[in-house]
């Protein structure tokens, strides 16, 4: 995926991450080392080590598990759903927080009941590909994205990372309470429909597609 991005997409990337602001950070210790007078020959060399030891020690972001399972058992699958988002967490801004814990409570909610309702199979879809790929590819693409990118680039119609990802868990914690009322409603045609929308929503959950 990262190889067919375009060259100044990938430049850009390289440039608000946490490796290029680091060393950039530590090469400017050269320079002031120099005009202090702590150095003098090989100030160029000194500042160039300083910026690939901060590339090199530039915290890379964590990868996130981006499917789970869909042969878990429904214990496996909140363990694994709570994996995920207890690693992007602390990455996330504190506004979509509420909406992650609603969406899994929503989640945790609505599978044992699909499971002993009498509902084909096929009506789990919705919610096993909200719980295995929606979410976590969500998660996963915003976690990898540098921090400085996520809120200074804009993106879709302008809208940066930050603001992307708000609207889509907004979306997907409003569709997982509907599938929680359609369930106890024993509607079939209803979260089939769900799953139609979420399907068409998230084809494509990397923020830098256009």
């Amino acid at each position: 995926m990262a190889a067919s991005r375009p060259l100044k997409l990938r430049a850009l990337l390289f440039l608000y991450g946490s490796g290029n602001i680091l060393g950039c950070a530590l090469a400017l210790i050269g320079p002031a080392l120099l005009f202090a007078g702590v150095i003098d020959r090989g100030w160029l060399a000194i500042t160039a080590g300083l910026y690939v030891a901060g590339l090199l020690l530039g915290r890379r972001q964590p990868e996130l598990e981006r499917a789970i399972e869909d042969s878990l058992s429904f214990e496996q699958t909140m363990q694994r759903l709570d994996e995920v988002i207890s690693q992007a967490s602390p990455h996330l801004p504190e506004e979509v927080k509420p909406r992650l814990a609603s969406i899994r409570n929503a989640v945790g909610e609505v599978l044992p009941r699909l499971r002993g309702n009498g509902l084909h199979n096929d009506d789990l879809f919705t919610v096993r590909q909200t719980v295995l790929r929606y979410l976590p590819e969500t998660l996963a693409n915003y976690v990898a994205l540098p921090p400085a990118f996520r809120v200074s680039h804009p993106l879709k119609d302008g809208r940066t990372a930050r603001q992307l990802l708000a609207e889509q868990l907004s979306l997907l914690e409003t569709q997982m309470r509907e599938i929680v009322a359609n369930a106890a409603r024993h509607d079939a045609q209803a979260l089939i429909a769900n799953g139609h929308f979420l399907e068409e929503k998230f084809r494509q959950p990397d923020f830098l597609a256009r």
